[in-house]
């Protein structure tokens, strides 16, 4: 099926069509998906926001105007709305979430776990590679902020957060824990 194909199938909504469409463009909406959601917690979220957008683009093929765009772009804009509209629920979610202070403790969990000491975790990396992990992991920011924070490139970024992982990687097989 071609891409009007799809388009007019999908206007008459034949199911056929949406699994045409998933085929055609799935890797295209995943990745505008994960360009809106950065951080690791937002991910989670990456199939839910997937399903809404494919919902959007069933209910709501019939505004596709050719004469406006291409259907590629519509498509985008569409995943990239859907996509933000749900960030910005998952941030009203935790506003308005009232957390009660007073939990019960199960007797079989321990109390006294100590928290983790990411010094002595981080320990074979160097120090710039210490600061990138903190700043991804504990710290939960972007390789783009992460890049603006300590005035490097993105892909410098990652290539040190791929070699601190080699490292981890290394240092838990030598020590077969």
């Amino acid at each position: 099926m071609d891409e009007q194909d799809v388009i007019d199938a999908l206007r008459h909504h034949d199911e056929k069509a949406l699994g045409q469409l998933i085929e055609n463009y799935g890797d295209f909406i995943q990745q505008v998906i994960l360009h809106n959601l950065p951080t690791s917690y937002e991910r989670g979220f990456v199939q839910d926001v997937e399903n809404r957008c494919y919902y959007q683009v069933w209910s709501k093929i019939t505004t596709y105007d050719a004469t406006k765009g291409e259907f590629k772009a519509w498509l985008g804009t569409v995943v990239k709305n859907q996509a933000i509209d749900y960030k910005r629920g998952i941030k009203g979610t935790f506003q308005t979430l009232a957390i009660d202070e007073n939990f019960l403790v199960d007797d079989a969990v321990s109390t006294t776990e100590e928290p983790l000491d990411y010094d002595e975790l981080f320990a074979p990396l160097s120090e710039t590679e210490r600061k990138i992990f903190k700043l991804y992991f504990i710290d939960d920011l972007t390789t783009k902020e992460i890049a603006k924070t300590l005035n490097m490139r993105s892909l410098a970024v990652y290539k040190h957060l791929s070699r601190g992982r080699r490292k981890l990687k290394q240092e838990v097989n030598q020590h077969d824990f």
